[in-house]
């Protein structure tokens, strides 16, 4: 009889240590992805300040010549709206008018 407690009780064990083995396992996993998901995105932060938008750093250096030469006082330009060199313009318009009619 006391062979059969015995039998049980290294039974529960065995699914005991099973289950914990499994939740290291599944906790290891998630450790893992989350590093994995971390890495890329500091990734991708560093290469998004290595190379910037060239649009952005165009109108970056533009205001900041505008404000050099003192023009960035009196205009009123709102910020956030792209001014069309005159060639680009002109593009434009043509493109406008093709498919305006």
């Amino acid at each position: 009889m006391f062979q059969v407690f015995i039998i049980i009780a290294w039974a529960v064990l065995l699914v005991l240590l099973l289950y914990l083995w499994a939740d290291v396992r599944e906790t290891a996993g998630l450790v893992k992805e989350m590093k994995r998901e971390l890495l890329r995105s500091h990734l991708s932060v560093r290469a998004a300040e290595s190379f910037p938008n060239f649009q952005e750093e165009q109108q970056r250096e533009e205001r900041e010549k505008a404000e050099e030469a003192g023009q960035g006082k009196g205009s009123q330009d709102r910020p956030g709206v792209l001014s069309l060199k005159p060639g680009e313009e002109q593009v434009l318009e043509e493109v406008l008018t093709e498919f305006l009619g």
